[in-house]
């Protein structure tokens, strides 16, 4: 029987889609900022269901602006708009929209669980920066 590997071990741990941790693997690097960490999260496949309705752009725009770490993306992209939600919920900012307001939940109830397999991931992999 194969011993599982140390990504395995993080994915089961904090129940992280495969295809979320193929993006993490991909993606980090030992120098990464805290915008690219804040872009890393908002890949995860748990979100891939979560999309960009016409009706928020408005909305987003005006929080792309306001939240404290600097966006990368387009804001049609869903990544954008997770990462928005996120810094929005973090900042604790008051949304408009039912729709917004359910996704930010969604989004904030995985939040600690994915951002807790980065910190490990980036631990493991010895990446002070990040981990830090």
């Amino acid at each position: 029987m194969l011993a599982p590997t140390p990504q395995g071990r993080i994915a089961s741990q904090y129940y992280i889609k495969h295809e979320s941790m193929r993006v993490y693997n991909e993606h980090m690097k030992p120098t990464m900022t805290l915008i690219d960490i804040f872009k890393l999260f908002g890949l995860s496949k748990e979100f891939e269901l979560i999309p960009v309705r016409e009706n928020e752009k408005l909305e987003l725009v005006k929080f792309l602006d306001k939240v404290p770490v600097p966006v990368k993306g387009a804001l049609d992209e869903p990544s954008t708009k997770i990462n928005i939600l996120l810094q929005c919920y973090i900042s604790k900012y008051r949304l408009d929209g039912y729709d917004l307001n359910s996704d930010m939940v969604y989004v904030t109830q995985s939040a600690g669980r994915l951002l807790r397999a980065l910190f490990e991931i980036s631990l493991q992999r010895k990446h002070a920066q990040v981990t830090h």
